[in-house]
């Protein structure tokens, strides 16, 4: 990394992080310490995949004017993209977020820009930088599990992302958590998505509307022509509102289920809860830890491998795509050399 890191004049180099979401991308320069340097926000143009990559490489032109640097004093180009992606290639295979079928995404931004780029899948990105720089910092192996519109799991084995046979692994969101639950848009009935994702915590207010329950979200949902989504239940949470506060012992629970067979499985030593829903902070993970308590007195195996510690929220906040993104692009410098 180091070798990589630094200008022919000795100067250091940095890494541009790249969070690709599909409203918004996220880019910063970081440091060979963690450091960020410029953070950007831009809007995502989802009208081609061409003005997307187009998009993504003017975000990232801010990026590298915001730190204080030009072109040639990058390193490499990390990028965390949504969906199935094949990182060997750096073609992004599926995203529904962003309309992409087998795009060149690396090909496309190294000719533009001039500079090696690497990808991976956003969640696999997140989980590497909260290995790296997080509350995962130190660890050989751990997961990371984000909550937000939908549920997605990063796993990291011996310190590096665990893919499986088809790039897939980690899509915990659609196991099945009740049988005859609510059905998922993945088309499954009761995956751990549909009773614990944003859109979940927002149907369980409706409902709790619905049913007449005393609540400030009435009034929410009345100022905003009937809306209620995730954001606002857990705001109302933090403020004390005991049918918001329900609903996120609700959910943790069933969050509890899914940290629960993430350490069955991959036997991590944390899982770190990320995502827009973990904003509820400790209303949040105390249901979780309160459920591993719970099943840890099921059986010695369970008191073995279940320790309520072992789950924490990330210590890298929405910072987590860009210092991932960067963490990718550093252990891939032994692989690249500078472009033509």
């Amino acid at each position: 990394m180091a070798k990589a890191m630094r200008e022919e004049g000795g100067r250091d180099r940095l890494i541009v992080g790249v969070d690709v979401g599909g409203t918004k991308i996220a880019a910063a320069g970081v440091d060979g310490q963690g450091n960020i340097r410029g953070r950007v926000h831009s809007p995502t143009d989802v009208s081609s995949p061409e003005m997307t990559v187009r998009s993504i490489a003017e975000a990232i032109e801010a990026a590298i004017a915001a730190s204080g640097t030009s072109r040639s004093g990058i390193a490499a180009i990390g990028l965390g993209i949504p969906g199935k992606v094949d990182p060997e290639r750096g073609v992004g295979i599926l995203s529904v977020n962003l309309g992409w079928r087998n795009v060149p995404v690396k090909a496309l931004l190294e000719e533009d820009l001039g500079i090696p780029c690497f990808m991976e899948n956003d969640v696999k990105v997140a989980a590497l930088g909260e290995s790296r720089y997080g509350a995962g910092k130190g660890l050989r192996n751990m997961a990371y599990l984000t909550i937000g519109t939908g549920i997605g799991a990063g796993v990291i084995i011996e310190g590096k992302i665990y893919r499986g046979s088809t790039g897939m692994a980690g899509e915990i969101g659609h196991t099945i958590i009740e049988r005859n639950g609510p059905r998922c848009k993945c088309g499954t009935r009761g995956c751990l998505e549909a009773v614990a994702a944003g859109p979940a915590i927002a149907a369980l207010a409706i409902s709790a509307i619905e049913a007449g329950s005393e609540t400030s979200l009435r009034e929410t949902a009345e100022a905003n022509k009937g809306l209620v989504n995730a954001e606002m239940v857990c705001q109302a949470a933090i403020q004390g509102d005991s049918v918001a506060r329900e609903i996120f012992e609700e959910i943790g629970t069933y969050i509890g289920l899914g940290v629960h067979m993430l350490i069955m499985l991959y036997d991590s030593e944390l899982v770190v809860l990320g995502g827009g829903v973990t904003e509820a902070g400790d209303l949040l993970l105390n249901p979780v830890r309160r459920e591993l308590k719970r099943l840890a007195t099921w059986s010695y195996l369970a008191k073995e491998m279940l320790k309520p510690e072992m789950v924490r929220l990330t210590a890298l906040g929405r910072d987590v795509g860009i210092l991932g993104a960067a963490a990718l692009a550093e252990g891939e410098s032994d692989r690249f050399s500078p472009l033509a």
